[in-house]
């Protein structure tokens, strides 16, 4: 019964402090106990002494109006990177006051349930003198609300501050009571704060300060040439930013360059100043800076596990007396060990499950493992063996039919539950079974405090700063710690926590829970997905089928294309081949009419009508009918018949010149006799005829 107390106070502290956004653990603490640990009742009383209304009861509170970040969720409270509250009129100290504790001073509340569902967390980064303040506000807020933040934390007077940068505010700055919503801000905004005629705490004078802000402003809109050398490979990048560009975001894009995370870069060149600050406020040369880069990992020694195994079992002689002690006498790992029929002789139980320092996840893990399975023997779960972002994806980012739930095991060798739950709790048959089945198990120890903080960069990268906060803030006697890790929405959220003090029994039904609920959802999400693939699938069929209709029209045009140029190349043979026959054509023609004419030149003078000679009278019927008379002497060849005819546009080798009776051809006869010899005397009827 008094665990189950202990427990539920542990949630409703978090959940209180997930509400109020009070850091301070004693603070929370001194509120809730006043409050004999009723949340509601804590909660009200805070915002009733901070002149706000009260809260609505535990069955009225929408959690979609509490301005949280979808990064995580722990027993039902949001995590998410904490945002600057607006400060109220009361401190630390009042509250201390209040319910008669000595409290430090830190920022309080504001509107953590906002009247409408409809208002929108902005996140402001301000700027002023080489110092970021956050300040995250509703949209239903003020520019003045802005500046009441920041004269709490810079104690310049809000009248004397001008805030610059504003979107699509290239004029006069809005008033202070603009409303922030009014403005059309995007969700999140970096702004700099000028105070004219507030000298620095330096020798510096205000005109100097003054200055040095309006150089800001003025950089802002100037592009940074960054030479960075990447020493490793010895390469040197060109690089332009805008003056807006955070030290952060220039790492970040280094990185898409150089392979190297940003956690692992080296840099040479950066003022002192952290990485949120711009490059116009991060007083860089400009037009160009240069900077230098390398991997943390090639800079400092390799060393295999079992080099910094045997390094750590090399313990100085020079430990103090109490150390000597602990040595001698037998510890709980020896005694469960051995309780197993596992001599602790193969390896000394001071032996870290992961060495100090090991900053390579992969080498850290496999220690981890092997060291485990040499304190506690076999069965053991099977931990994932690559970092914690390989773990997430291949249980949480995959498909929803292969997905599973993500247990990350958290341990300390100083917690006196550490033994006690690994060999008789996580070690059990049962447990490793229904682990291995259902679960990813990635594991991290926290005794060393550079794996500690190591751990604590990994969960604030996945899971954010609220998160890395809560795990910061794990006591040792409440680790080990296993945490269940599920993806719903796509977003990340922690189901349970199973904590140490656990027993088999309680940690069982819990892993049960979780898995059947996860299985519920699981369920959902492979329909939806099934549906979703249905879809997709539809879609490439049409994509395919249209892809084969295009390429069928495609077909057709090329056809009817290759068509049309057969039938455009024959006719255009055939146009040659007119033109050429046109053209012999009118050769022929004007050859025709060449012989005609010289036929015509050398044709004797037709006889007059009285002539004293004998007078052959020939009529010539043309084809087209035509009818031509000519008198020739009698004594006239032939040929000279023929030639006339010729002159008349019908040649001989066109044309045939028959007699009506008997039917003779003249072309056939002999030309040089005499017409009167061929009876064509003294008159006589001929026919053209084409041949």
């Amino acid at each position: 019964y008094q665990k189950a107390e202990m427990a539920d106070r542990d949630q409703i502290l978090l959940d209180f402090q997930g509400i109020t956004g009070i850091e301070n653990y004693e603070e929370c603490i001194a509120v809730l106990e006043q409050n004999d640990w009723d949340l509601m009742a804590g909660v009200n009383s805070v915002m009733s002494h901070l002149g706000s209304q009260s809260l609505p009861s535990d069955d009225n509170i929408n959690p979609s109006t509490v301005p949280l970040s979808p990064d995580l969720h722990i027993g039902g409270v949001s995590l998410q990177p904490e945002p600057f509250q607006i400060p109220s009129p009361a401190s630390g100290s009042e509250l201390g006051a209040m319910y008669g504790v000595n409290l430090p001073q830190s920022g309080l509340f504001h509107g953590l349930y906002s009247d409408s569902g409809a208002s929108r967390m902005l996140t402001f980064t301000v700027e002023h003198r080489d110092k970021n303040i956050p300040v995250v506000l509703p949209d239903s807020e003020t520019v003045g609300s802005i500046k009441v933040i920041l004269e709490s934390e810079t104690g310049v007077p809000a009248a004397n501050q001008e805030l610059r940068g504003w979107v699509n505010k290239n004029d006069a700055p809005p008033q202070d009571t603009t409303l922030l919503r009014d403005l059309h801000l995007p969700k999140e905004n970096i702004l700099f704060l000028l105070s004219p005629g507030i000298p620095l705490s330096t020798s510096c004078g205000a005109s100097s300060s003054h200055s040095d802000e309006t150089d800001i402003i003025d950089r802002l809109t100037k592009n940074f040439t960054l030479k960075i050398t990447f020493k490793d490979k010895n390469e040197t990048y060109s690089l332009q930013f805008p003056g807006t560009k955070t030290i952060r975001e220039v790492k970040c894009d280094v990185y898409s360059l150089i392979d190297v995370p940003v956690r692992n870069q080296v840099w040479t060149g950066w003022p002192e100043t952290d990485d949120e600050m711009t490059l116009a406020g991060s007083r860089i040369t400009y037009p160009s800076h240069c900077l230098e880069v390398s991997n943390r990992d090639n800079a400092r020694p390799q060393y295999s596990a079992a080099e910094v195994l045997n390094s750590i079992e090399m313990v100085s002689d020079d430990s103090d007396t109490q150390d000597q002690e602990d040595m001698c006498m037998p510890s709980d790992e020896e005694i469960f060990n051995n309780d197993n029929g596992h001599s602790s002789s193969s390896r000394s139980v001071r032996d870290p499950l992961i060495p100090p320092g090991c900053l390579d996840e992969v080498t850290a893990l496999e220690s981890f493992n092997s060291v485990f399975a040499s304190r506690y023997g076999d069965p053991h779960p099977l931990f994932y063996m690559g970092d914690l972002d390989s773990a997430i994806k291949d249980a949480l980012m995959c498909s929803a039919r292969n997905r599973k739930l993500l247990a990350v095991y958290l341990h300390h060798d100083s917690s006196i539950l550490a033994n006690v739950f690994c060999s008789q709790v996580l070690c059990a048959e049962s447990i490793v079974d229904y682990l291995s089945t259902n679960f990813i198990c990635w594991a991290w120890d926290l005794t060393d405090d550079t794996n500690r903080a190591h751990l604590l960069g990994m969960v604030t990268k996945h899971f954010g700063t609220i998160a890395a906060s809560t795990v910061r803030d794990f006591k040792i006697d409440q680790l080990p710690v296993l945490l269940i890790i599920t993806r719903t929405n796509s977003r990340y959220e922690v189901f349970t926590a199973v904590r140490g003090s656990s027993m088999l029994d309680e940690v069982m039904t819990s892993l049960m829970n979780a898995v059947e609920v996860f299985s519920t959802q699981q369920e959902g999400e492979i329909a939806e997905e099934a549906e979703r693939d249905a879809r997709e699938q539809i879609k490439r069929d049409q994509d395919e089928a249209y892809q084969m209709s295009l390429a069928a029209d495609r077909s057709k045009a090329e056809s009817k294309r290759e068509e049309e140029e057969i039938e455009k190349q024959k006719e255009l043979e055939d146009r040659i081949q007119r033109d050429a026959e046109d053209r012999r054509a009118r050769e022929e023609e004007m050859e025709k009419q060449a012989i005609q004419k010289s036929l015509a030149d050398m044709l004797p003078d037709e006889p007059p009508t009285d002539c004293k000679e004998p007078v052959s009278m020939l009529r010539l019927r043309c084809p087209k009918g035509e009818t031509i008379v000519r008198r020739f002497l009698a004594s006239t060849a032939l040929h000279v018949l023929l030639k006339f005819i010729v002159t008349k546009g019908f040649h001989l080798e066109d044309y045939k010149v028959l007699t009506t009776y008997p039917r003779r051809d003249l072309t056939t006869l002999d030309e040089n006799m005499s017409l009167h010899d061929h009876k064509l005397f003294p008159q006589e009827t001929l026919i053209l005829e084409e041949r």
